[in-house]
């Protein structure tokens, strides 16, 4: 299964949920982000040496460390 982490650049996937056995602050900040389940999230950026994905949900940019986009699962956009 694909995850934030893996999305490339300039991508546009679906949040298709996240990892079950997050931490229960993580699992809400998340949500206040807005990364839940059908959004639709857009890949900006993919730093170099496994640094941070950026990606843009909405009006908003967030800057992701591998840890956690590796917990999101998504669907790539055709």
């Amino acid at each position: 299964m694909l995850t934030l982490w893996d999305a490339p650049k300039g991508a546009s996937v679906t949040i298709l949920g996240l990892k079950s056995d997050l931490h229960q602050l993580i699992l809400n900040r998340l949500n206040e982000m807005g990364l839940e389940q059908g959004q639709t999230v857009l890949c900006l950026r993919r730093s170099p040496f496994n640094g941070p994905v950026v990606v843009a949900i909405a009006d908003c940019v967030y800057s992701l460390e591998q840890t956690i986009a590796s917990d999101i699962f998504i669907e790539l956009m055709s």
